[in-house]
């Protein structure tokens, strides 16, 4: 399930900064007040000649308290969660697998939790405006996060997030997966200009292509653990200031599948607008325009979006209304993808294999159900693979998840592979096991049409 954020852009998250804070670490300065829209005016002419294209208008920038604030994310979590996820919502993580922590996880509270330790910064599409957060920072810190959040209203001026993001969201009409991309593509370049600013203002100039490559495919395979492990090895922490170290400092109090997929939408996405702008800039804008990425399949293998290869679209019948279902509320049901099944399988204690078990993803589709009666859980996932090799290496890997998942209870389990199709049912009717898998077996697939 994706990370159900408010209609800002995706926010400025501290431990997404962590990568290319490295550099910044010798170029810390004492902390000093500064005047929100003064440094906006200067950073933004800064951000526009390194991208090549002009701010249509200046972006309006101010502090917000943290009172304000909260109140905000009150406001958007209302209006883009629906209420079925918002009460359900610790059933539905941990039936899927994305959480396996002893503390019950409430939504709304679990967000606020999460945006009020880690954002530092947010550009709101609808007001056309950011806003900081964070009062502590040295120059350099400040102006990083700047260049991020200007170049948002930068892509918000020329291509209109709240239509390229957050329309889908609240109309469904886009996946989980899918959104991830989209918002993998807007923070990924926003990453990628904020440190091609960083490292003119500490180098001079702009490095060349080949100088960059090493390091951003570097960022790209780092996690949350070694990302806060080598900076606090490094003292880097302490320099960037208070607000800083405590956001840090709080990223163990947050489950790692949200810390994991929030940094894997800054970092996997900005090895994806590197390897697609080598061929300009003007390529990059085709995430926008021309084709936007279908998954994040395309997100994690670039070679997939320049071949426009598409994911299968699973359809079934009404959930609500089938027979087989009556008596059981459906919870939600939307799309894992490439990267939240990494995400799964690493909370699993199966890290290692978490790639090779997910690579060949070719589509998939989930139901979490809850009996009104019995509160019982079903979890119904039909997937598809590129190859029968795919299918394979995701079962038997799925089948070690399983053992890992349901140690402490039996659970009925089922997981069938038929060439490339892995179909799943965990939970429900012992004795109804072959009704579901025939279920999903008579999934209508189509093959996402490029749009």
């Amino acid at each position: 399930m994706r990370i159900t954020l408010p209609r800002a852009v995706r926010p400025f998250v501290l431990v997404a900064l962590g990568a290319p804070c490295f550099a910044v670490a010798q170029l810390a300065e004492p902390e000093q007040t500064v005047d929100p829209q003064e440094l906006a005016d200067r950073i933004q002419s800064e951000v526009a000649e390194i991208r090549g294209l002009p701010f249509v208008r200046p972006v309006k920038a101010q502090s917000q308290s943290p009172e304000d604030f909260a109140q905000y994310l009150q406001r958007e979590l209302e209006s883009v969660v629906p209420p079925a996820v918002a009460e359900h919502y610790n059933d539905i993580v941990r039936r899927l697998g994305l959480y396996r922590g002893e503390e019950d996880l409430e939504l709304t509270e679990l967000m606020k939790g999460v945006m009020t330790s880690q954002v530092a910064a947010y550009y709101d599409p609808v007001e056309s405006a950011f806003y900081v957060l964070f009062d502590e920072m040295s120059p350099m810190m400040a102006g990083t996060i700047y260049a991020h959040e200007l170049y948002h209203g930068l892509q918000d001026q020329h291509f209109d997030l709240e239509a390229y993001i957050q329309d889908g969201q609240r109309d469904r009409t886009l996946n989980d997966d899918e959104l991830l991309a989209r918002q993998a593509v807007v923070e990924g370049e926003a990453t990628y200009v904020m440190t091609l600013w960083m490292l003119r203002n500490m180098l001079g100039a702009v490095p060349p292509r080949a100088a960059l490559q090493a390091a951003i495919a570097m960022q790209s395979q780092l996690d949350v653990d070694t990302l806060k492990s080598s900076m606090q090895q490094a003292g880097i922490a302490p320099m960037l200031g208070d607000d800083f170290s405590s956001a840090l400092e709080s990223v163990d109090d947050i489950p790692a599948f949200i810390i994991e997929t929030l940094v894997g939408a800054y970092l996997k996405g900005l090895a994806f607008v590197f390897a697609v702008e080598e061929r300009g800039w003007s390529e990059v804008e085709k995430l926008y325009t021309e084709y936007p990425p279908q998954s994040t399949e395309q997100i994690l293998h670039p070679e997939k979006w320049f071949a426009r290869e598409t994911p299968v679209r699973f359809e079934w019948p009404s959930l609500e209304t089938h027979d087989l279902f009556a008596g059981w509320d459906v919870l939600e049901q939307n799309v894992v993808g490439e990267m939240q099944w990494r995400v799964i399988f690493a909370e699993h204690g199966l890290a290692a294999e978490s790639q090779v078990a997910a690579a060949g993803w070719n589509g998939d589709r989930w139901a979490v159900l809850r009996n009104a009666e019995t509160g019982a859980l079903l979890l119904l996932l039909r997937t598809t693979w590129d190859t029968e090799q795919d299918a394979i290496e995701f079962a038997e890997a799925y089948e070690r998840l399983l053992d890992v998942k349901y140690a402490d209870r039996e659970e009925p389990t089922r997981v069938v592979r038929n060439g490339k199709d892995v179909l799943i049912v965990e939970g429900g009717d012992a004795a109804s096991l072959d009704a579901y898998v025939d279920f999903l077996a008579a999934a209508r697939a189509t093959q996402v049409v490029r749009r």
